[in-house]
């Protein structure tokens, strides 16, 4: 079981460090303390039953480090939530924190992470983060898709757009409780600390009435592997002329749009998730696409599909809603146009509702033909913002918007670098397909690269 929580600060009431000095199972700490999130906290010595990380609990230190800094997690009712530098001899102004293996910091992956040799390898985990208006909580109890090495953690609370994060304790002392979404998640062994959340109810929470939808422009000049068989169309920008015209139809309704690079420039998949998870109540995270059949040449595959992480719930009443007018404007759909794909990053990484739409194959000739005609997208556009329209339950309000110009990411010398160091194999991303290029370049990883080059040349000399 793995469950990833992103909880707006203002959400927050209050959080406490719970100190389990009775050995109680989590079911126990929950019945009696009736939070809303539970989740296990710091490291801790079980023959002594005492922490092994700087920890502080309303005002009092529990264990405090007599010659080491920690970074920790800290606090004083909750909402105030950020990162503090703890000390040797544990002193802080704040009432609460938790310190235990740095992961992130500054928004940047920790190069060297420190933890004891029992706490490596792959196994359940717990984590928490921070961006500039969330609280982040990862768990995975142990044997589960989640589990995972520390570095893999780290690797993943910085996709998520954490500024900072933390290792928690993990293995068989995973404790986690969710109460909205039924979650419980409960050891082998008790947790000897515990960061407990109380949130605030719905009634009390800030309620934007104007609708928030992302529109994300998939790819970008530096994917020009992403384009017909005969060079006469890029899917980066077919993207980004749907977002702005798709935008125009939203804006007139009244709907507060977003862009994940309204610019044209590149923009890594992790960034796109931090944008959308960014912004408080999002009502709908938008990925616009056009498709490609597996080879290299034209294909029969054709039609227009959506993408959600799973059936159910307000993405596939937004699907539902989208391919509805879509088919009322005529425009040929899959035999199946709903597919539920929980491996798509976006989909994934995204708290709010998530769609991903393939407006067509860029590998059959007839649907690039429609992909290139201006006509044609208008008319698409339309249909996909009235369809977004009535999921978000906002008036129609019918118009035209204008038309971008035909080539509005025009490929910098990075980008087609980028692109030709991709599409030659000698760099290649993570899993997600993040190139992570802001990220330091390792020895190795140049070493990888230069030994790829050096295949590629081989090959070129004996083709």
């Amino acid at each position: 079981m793995v469950q990833l929580e992103r909880i707006p600060l203002s959400a927050v009431r209050k959080a406490a460090v719970y100190v389990n000095s009775g050995k109680k199972t989590l079911r126990e700490i929950v019945a009696e303390q009736q939070p809303d999130i539970a989740l296990t906290a710091a490291f801790y010595d079980p023959g002594r039953w005492k922490p092994v990380c700087p920890v502080k609990a309303d005002g009092k230190v529990l264990f405090a480090d007599p010659t080491y800094y920690y970074w920790a997690i800290a606090w004083d009712s909750g909402p105030d939530v950020r990162e503090v530098l703890v000390p040797p001899g544990g002193s802080s102004a704040r009432a609460n924190y938790v310190a235990n293996c740095l992961l992130v910091r500054e928004g940047k992956p920790q190069p060297t992470l420190y933890y004891g040799a029992d706490a490596g390898g792959r196994r359940g985990r717990v984590a928490v983060g921070l961006t500039d208006t969330e609280w982040i909580i990862y768990a995975a109890a142990d044997g589960s898709a989640g589990a995972c090495t520390p570095e893999a953690l780290r690797d993943h609370m910085a996709r998520q757009g954490c500024r900072f994060a933390v290792m928690m304790d993990g293995g068989g002392k995973v404790n986690v409780y969710q109460k909205a979404a039924g979650v419980l998640m409960e050891g082998r062994d008790p947790s000897h600390t515990l960061i407990l959340l109380w949130l605030n109810h719905k009634e009390e929470t800030p309620v934007n009435e104007k609708k928030t939808v992302v529109l994300d422009a998939g790819h970008d000049a530096s994917n020009l592997a992403n384009k017909s068989p005969d060079g006469s169309y890029y899917e980066h920008e077919f993207a980004l002329d749907m977002a702005k015209r798709i935008r125009g139809h939203l804006e007139r309704c009244g709907v507060e749009v977003t862009e994940t690079r309204p610019d044209g420039k590149a923009v890594s998949l992790a960034q796109r998730c931090a944008i959308a998870n960014g912004i408080q109540g999002l009502d709908l995270f938008v990925s616009l696409h056009s498709n490609a059949a597996g080879g290299s040449g034209w294909s029969s595959a054709k039609g227009w599909s959506a993408y959600v992480y799973g059936a159910g719930g307000k993405r596939e009443q937004a699907a539902q809603a989208i391919l509805k007018a879509v088919r009322a404007a005529g425009v040929t759909v899959r035999s199946a146009p709903i597919v539920y794909d929980p491996s798509l990053y976006v989909l994934k990484h995204t708290a709010a509702p998530a769609i991903l739409i393939e407006h067509g194959f860029h590998t059959n000739q007839e649907d690039t033909a429609n992909l290139k005609d201006s006509v044609w997208r208008a008319a698409v556009a339309a249909a996909q913002a009235q369809g977004i329209a009535d999921y978000l339950g906002v008036a129609w309000v019918p118009g035209e918007t204008p038309e971008t110009p035909e080539d509005p990411a025009t490929p910098t010398e990075t980008e087609q670098a980028v692109a030709w160091i991709t599409e030659s194999g000698i760099m290649q991303g993570d899993a997600a397909g993040d190139l992570m290029l802001d990220q330091p370049l390792t020895r190795r990883q140049y070493a990888v690269m230069e030994y790829r080059k050096h295949l590629l040349d081989l090959q070129k000399k004996e083709g």
